[in-house]
């Protein structure tokens, strides 16, 4: 089971952070923690060096945490909201800022599901069981 960190950043005209992964989907900036250094400190050095934002630990706060089942595997992924970085995110054509209520038609599984709870105070999810209603 893997456990990912995403980031969470939203600009001063309210646009999120996307960036495309391997396969051209769009979604959250996101790590796999290998917990060889403490989670908060895996995502600033990520941030650091996959964005060019700096963020310190204060900055951070984990904003919600999922458990995503699908069929292929399964992960606990802990989104981490931004309030404060330095510096702008690298320009990258695999980046764009975007509004959260148009995302991009190509949004990964997760990340459009988990999106609406994301930007509501909902602190946990469960993706991928039944319904018990």
């Amino acid at each position: 089971m893997a456990v990912t960190a995403h980031l969470l950043l939203i600009d001063q005209t309210g646009r999120i952070l996307l960036q495309q992964t391997a396969n051209g989907q769009w979604g959250l900036p996101a790590t796999v923690l290998r917990f060889e250094v403490a989670p908060q400190r895996h995502v600033i050095t990520f941030a650091g060096r996959d964005l060019g934002i700096e963020v310190a630990e204060r900055g951070l706060l984990l904003a919600h945490v999922s458990a995503h089942r699908t069929t292929e595997h399964a992960a606990v992924r802990l989104v981490f909201s931004v309030g404060v970085w330095n510096g702008e995110a690298a320009r990258s054509a695999r980046r764009q800022w975007a509004s959260p209520g148009k995302p991009p038609e190509r949004m990964a599984s997760w990340d459009a599901q988990a999106l609406p709870m994301l930007l509501t105070v909902t602190p946990y999810t469960e993706i991928g069981w039944d319904s018990p209603d």
